[in-house]
Formats: C-alpha cells, structure tokens, sequence
C-alpha cells in the first residue's frame, strides 16, 4: 500500500505512479506545505507555463494538518481557474469532452480542501482509467492513518511547482502550444487528458 497526499489535479509523474499501486492512502494529518501541489497545478499556456493557486484560510505558512485546511472564496478563485481551463484548452481535442464535469465541480463550493481535492482525484482515477483503491474513500476520508493495517510504504512526490519540470521519466505527447512555447513535461494531468484523451493517457502513463 502507498502512502501519500492528495494534490490538485495532480502532476503526471505522482497519476503515473498511482497507476503502478493497488492501494492508496491520502495521509490528510500531515501538515499542509508551501510552495506544494496540494493546492497548487501547472498547466500551458500560450506564453507558457501558468500557476493556479486554491486560497487557503490562514495563509500559506500554516503547518495545520490538510484534513483541517479551509478554502478562502475572498475571491472567486474557482471562476478564474476555470476560465483559464476554457481559454487555454479549448482548441485542445479532447476538452470538449470533459468540460461539463469540471463546469460542474468548479461551480462547488466546498469549505474543506481536502474535500474538493479528493473529489477532483476521484475524478482522475475514472478518466485515466486507475484501478487502484482509495482507502480512504472506502473506510473514512479522516481515517488515523495508524488504524490502517497493511503493508505500508510512505511516498511523497519530490517534484514540486519549482522543479516539475526536472522530471527524468517525462510522458511525451502532442501539447497544444507545443509549437509556441515547446514541448513543457510534468503539468497537471489535465493537460494530457485535454491532448490525448483518457484511454491514450492511460496507455502512455503505463509506457513509461
């Protein structure tokens, strides 16, 4: 069983190795970081590559477990990241066919990141065709990770918003400013769900 954390529409390289387990846990009790993908993703633009940021209730400096992190809607963050979905991608071939599910899930409003976190992750397991389970889902999202029982090995993504893009291991594909910008490894999952669809994501995340 894999041991690590949620984070917002997760990299490529941390879908990836989702893909290669049976069993995952979310540790929710350890301490929220900076500078993280927790509540963070990258994704291409024209200019290329751009941040969106999920604002948190107390700043970004708090060390509070992420199952006790807020969402701060001081602005309407959810629309902006939307949109930026929608102006980047929408040329993309496969956008179209997912819009709707995330119009839906940015239209929520839910007060506990962990909450729209897992519920985008659930999301991404069904679209890139992920077989593992998610503890946490079928026992408590808030489960004391020392009540599970199994073999345990803890693993957190080291590639964080300042050093995505040293992934080694890169999933390579057709991106859709790849002829402005060039080719940018390691974005969030959506950007390869946007260019190749979720059964050619599935097929190239296992390549690799």
């Amino acid at each position: 069983m894999l041991i690590t954390d949620l984070q917002y529409f997760g990299t490529i390289s941390h879908i990836q190795s989702l893909l290669k387990e049976e069993k995952v846990y979310f540790d929710n009790q350890h301490p929220f970081s900076k500078m993280s993908f927790k509540n963070r993703m990258v994704i291409a633009t024209a200019q290329g590559p751009l941040h969106l940021t999920i604002p948190i209730i107390g700043g970004r400096d708090q060390k509070s477990p992420i199952q006790d992190i807020q969402i701060a809607y001081d602005s309407p963050w959810h629309e902006q990241h939307y949109k930026a979905l929608v102006s980047n991608y929408q040329r993309s071939p496969y956008f179209e066919y997912y819009q709707d599910d995330l119009k839906a899930m940015y239209a929520t409003k839910p007060k506990m990141l962990i909450e729209f976190l897992m519920n985008a992750h659930i999301w991404t397991k069904k679209q890139t065709k992920g077989k593992w389970i998610i503890l946490n889902v079928e026992t408590n999202i808030n489960t004391d990770i020392s009540t599970v029982t199994d073999v345990q090995r803890r693993e957190f993504d080291p590639y964080l918003p300042k050093n995505y893009q040293s992934y080694p291991n890169a999933v390579k594909y057709q991106q859709v400013f790849e002829d402005k910008i060039n080719f940018i490894p390691n974005l969030s999952v959506l950007d390869l769900l946007f260019n190749c669809g979720g059964k050619q994501a599935n097929q190239l995340l296992l390549s690799v």
